[in-house]
């Protein structure tokens, strides 16, 4: 059995907390503290959609792989990858991202990720109930690159999940969450700023590294 309740959380959702693996260090346990109906839901609604995924998906780079359950002192622990920089910090959400864009250079890297999120789950037939930025965390693979990777939402909340199986209704799915993803307030903002505004000026540094 593997022990948690001495950590602390790495990240605690609406229905889970996130906790590092103490037996390797590039996966972390989700447990489910909050075991209500629609906490057993959700997560068998996403570990049903990771099922459908391992039949075709090649590419991971953009979601968390999952790698099965374990036992834990604080009951069964959900296996996946743990998302960390190139420096082995964790990474920080997009909306963190988004709210330290200071500089042009910090709107052109938030851009190019973005254009990265969207090639990913188009290219892959990703679908998701929703997307949101701080659902979103920002891999630093160098100090100059990002890759966003979906950590949560992932899969479908109808009954019959058609967009998992038909890519022209995957992409309209996509389209439609596309277009209020961009509405949010963080991406908004920072993407509002003026072009060429502090042009010239050092970019920002992420400093604050939550999962």
């Amino acid at each position: 059995m593997i022990h948690l309740s001495n950590q602390t959380p790495l990240g605690t959702g609406r229905h889970r907390q996130c906790y590092t693996h103490p037996e390797n260090a590039q996966r972390c346990i989700k447990i489910i503290y909050n075991a209500d109906e629609s906490g057993l839901k959700e997560i068998k609604r996403e570990l049903r959609y990771y099922a459908h995924l391992a039949r075709y998906l090649k590419d991971w780079s953009g979601i968390p792989q999952y790698y099965g359950t374990v036992e834990t002192d604080l009951g069964t622990g959900y296996v996946y990858d743990i998302i960390t920089d190139f420096d082995g910090k964790p990474s920080v959400t997009l909306k963190e991202f988004a709210d330290q864009c200071r500089y042009e250079q910090d709107v052109a890297m938030l851009r190019e990720a973005l254009k990265t999120l969207r090639r990913y789950l188009h290219d892959n037939h990703i679908v998701t109930m929703t997307l949101k930025p701080q659902n979103i965390l920002c891999r630093r693979i160098s100090e100059s690159e990002v890759v966003p990777v979906v950590c949560d939402n992932i899969g479908e909340s109808t009954l019959i999940p058609l967009a998992s199986w038909s890519v022209w209704l995957c992409r309209r799915k996509q389209a439609r969450l596309w277009a209020r993803f961009m509405q949010q307030p963080a991406l908004v903002a920072a993407l509002g700023m003026s072009e060429g505004s502090q042009k010239g000026s050092p970019s920002m540094t992420l400093t604050s590294h939550k999962v």
